[in-house]
């Protein structure tokens, strides 16, 4: 079977997840280099964007890619079948996309990012309405996992491995510190998180985000 080219940055929170995937089913992969460019008729790759190469078959958008690798490869099955976990999956990873990746993502990250690149000065205290909106996502994704231990129950599934690369950065951020309480079921997932192999074995070495990884 061809191996899938990946194509993105390995420390993107989108691109991690996608591996964790592909780790979890125990698929070998190539990670693209910076110069290549997919293949096929849809044109450059745009900034950012996640693509993946399978067998001539271009993927792009990351919740797309997490959905073929699982379906159209072999391996450990990471979506329920069972509908009711089914629909706490979907929703995990409605509130991960919709909520999470821009207010954790792209609010919070990008200012530690700012701190570490310039010397601009960042305000230790999150403004208002972004510190609203990121206790409005911790929250509805601590609904979602109720009492766990992971976000469809018992079953490790897509919204596992997408939302795990998000909270490696997070979590040892004042920020994470500040929003996760101790109390909060999220806090036993995490620990859950970083016992499995596959987020173990893909943090990333280098890349953008990996100067915010512990020990970067």
């Amino acid at each position: 079977m061809p191996q899938p080219v990946i194509f993105g940055d390995p420390s993107s929170i989108f691109v991690r997840g996608i591996l964790i995937v592909l780790m979890e089913k125990g698929i070998p992969y190539r990670l693209a280099e910076e110069s290549e460019q997919p293949g096929g008729d849809l044109g450059e790759q745009l900034p950012g964007e996640t693509v993946i190469e399978h067998s001539g078959l271009l993927v792009r958008g990351a919740e797309s890619i997490l959905r073929y690798v699982d379906e159209a490869l072999p391996g450990a099955r990471l979506q329920p079948e069972a509908p009711r976990q089914r629909a706490r999956m979907n929703r995990a990873l409605e509130i991960f996309f919709r909520e999470a990746v821009p207010v954790l993502g792209g609010e919070i990250l990008r200012r530690n990012l700012a701190s570490a690149f310039t010397d601009e000065w960042i305000s230790p205290d999150l403004p208002e309405s972004v510190a609203r909106l990121a206790r409005r996502a911790v929250g509805r994704l601590s609904e979602v996992l109720d009492g766990g231990p992971f976000f469809a129950g018992d079953m490790f599934t897509l919204a596992d491995a997408a939302v795990a690369p998000l909270f490696a950065y997070l979590m040892p951020l004042p920020e994470g510190e500040a929003l996760i309480a101790r109390a909060s079921p999220l806090r036993s997932w995490w620990g859950c998180m970083l016992e499995r192999d596959s987020l173990q074995r893909t943090q990333p070495e280098n890349g953008v985000f990996a100067m915010l990884l512990p020990g970067a």
